[in-house]
């Protein structure tokens, strides 16, 4: 259902709550900025950006920021405020900074060498065993002292959100994924009587799971799902990102009738700034087939697997090369498998570069992989790369998950493999080498169904329905 202002409305002022934003260049910070500048340029949403203070050590969190007409403020974590009032604000201010301590200089675990004397061994060993006890025993404590931190981060946030919507007039809250983000926001919705609206963009407790940080229905698990499935319910209104999400969150409760979707999609008009790196990666590339990624190198993209299905056309004689552009967290781990795959000549790993001069790497790649593993979190949550591969014409070759087979159908706008097996994931990448016109038309394809289908011009109409949902609520 298409919803439109009549001419003679004001533009429905909506404070949107994030957990971070621009200028980070995370998926989360780029759809953020997509989907703030679309309903800028909508003229019939007056949006700003309202991030959260959950990341002390991002120091681009600290200032506010402004980008093509679009504001964002910030809420300060207590570590970058000069005068916190109260024990509890102090407290967590030495957390932050202890904190930012540890990420700076991150502790190396001794290596234990085969040939180190048996005593020693034995003891690091020992020593090894008795941390895991301790661990077991401090579980408990840590989960305690997150939740109070928590709490006082929990009533700080919502005193800026409040502050923030006064100010500027908010008329709707619109807050995004995570609980932590979303509990403060429907909190200062409630105090100053608004609308509140909830954006399900992924499962982070599915995601740490896929990661190894946590168990599967572990204790901090499910004080996750339980928070954010709150959240859910409690919302005025929902949107979702994916018709897989939507019926995960109908699967926890939430009415149908209150869910919107607002798929990822893409500019038309995306930016072609030139990176000083891409010279470099055209010096590089040239004269060979790419089979390129361009994302964040997280273990549930899976981008291992496509270098190993790299290196199996590589074996057979195949002049193909893998290119990857990203942030630098993942780089030497994915530089090292490579190199023990025996493709480090035909490997190419750049990056970072500015998410307003990705573009026109796009156009180094001939075919473009998104091989995720098969877990519950790639199986429910859609990415935004590939919608930018396809409007730059580029053959996909993708996992058959679910919340990938939204986006490409098999034969038509891509090809689709079985999850895990490398051998197919090969065979799908040299088919597309063997026939070039199979590969045009593909890509083809796929520019014409995104540039129908997958726009933010055409998709925030999901927004405004939710927007108009909240507010008969």
């Amino acid at each position: 259902m298409e919803m439109r202002l009549m001419p003679s409305e004001e533009p429905l002022r909506i404070l949107h709550v994030l957990a971070n934003g621009p200028p980070d260049v995370n998926g989360y910070a780029v759809r953020t900025h997509s989907l703030l500048t679309s309903q800028l340029n909508s003229k019939e949403v007056s949006p700003i950006g309202l991030t959260s203070p959950w990341y002390p050590e991002r120091e681009t969190m600290i200032g506010t920021f402004q980008q093509d007409g679009v504001h964002y403020f910030r809420t300060k974590h207590p570590t970058h405020v000069n005068n916190n009032s109260g024990l509890g604000m102090n407290w967590v201010k030495n957390r932050g900074q202890r904190k930012i301590a540890r990420l700076n200089h991150p502790t190396k675990q001794p290596i234990v060498e085969p040939k180190s004397p048996f005593v020693i061994r034995a003891s690091r060993y020992s020593w090894v065993r008795i941390k895991r006890v301790i661990r077991k025993v401090i579980i408990p404590v840590n989960m305690g002292l997150t939740w109070l931190e928590e709490k006082i981060l929990f009533r700080h946030f919502q005193k800026r959100i409040i502050e923030i919507a006064v100010k500027e007039k908010s008329q709707i809250i619109h807050a995004h994924t995570p609980y932590r983000v979303g509990i403060p926001a429907m909190r200062a919705a409630r105090k100053l009587k608004l609308p509140f609206v909830y954006e399900m963009r992924g499962m982070w407790e599915e995601t740490a799971v896929a990661n190894g940080r946590w168990k599967s229905w572990g204790p901090s698990y499910k004080r996750f799902r339980f928070h954010e499935t709150r959240v859910l319910r409690k919302a005025d209104a929902v949107i979702c990102i994916s018709e897989t999400l939507r019926k995960e969150a109908i699967s926890r409760g939430v009415n149908p009738k209150k869910i919107s979707l607002v798929p990822n999609a893409v500019k038309l008009n995306e930016s072609d700034h030139i990176s000083e790196l891409l010279p470099v990666a055209q010096s590089k590339l040239e004269k060979s087939i790419v089979v390129g990624y361009i994302g964040s190198l997280r273990d549930i993209e899976g981008v291992d697997a496509t270098a190993e299905a790299v290196a199996l056309l590589v074996s057979k004689g195949v002049n193909a090369k893998l290119f990857v552009l990203s942030s630098q967290a993942g780089q030497e781990e994915l530089k090292s498998h490579c190199e023990s795959l025996g493709i480090e000549d035909n490997t190419v790993i750049l990056g970072p570069v500015p998410h307003d001069e990705v573009a026109p790497f796009y156009d180094l790649i001939d075919i473009f992989v998104v091989s995720r593993p098969d877990t519950r979190v790639t199986r429910l949550v859609t990415p935004l790369k590939p919608f930018e591969a396809m409007q730059r014409g580029r053959a996909l070759v993708m996992t058959d998950l679910p919340a990938l087979s939204e986006i490409v159908e098999h034969g038509v706008t891509g090809l689709l493999y079985d999850p895990g097996d490398i051998e197919a994931l090969s065979k799908s990448i040299f088919s597309l080498i063997e026939n070039e016109n199979l590969r045009q038309k593909l890509g083809q394809n796929a520019k014409s169904w995104v540039e129908e289908n997958r726009t933010w011009e055409n998709v925030i109409d999901g927004a405004l329905e939710a927007y108009h949902r909240a507010i008969q609520n």
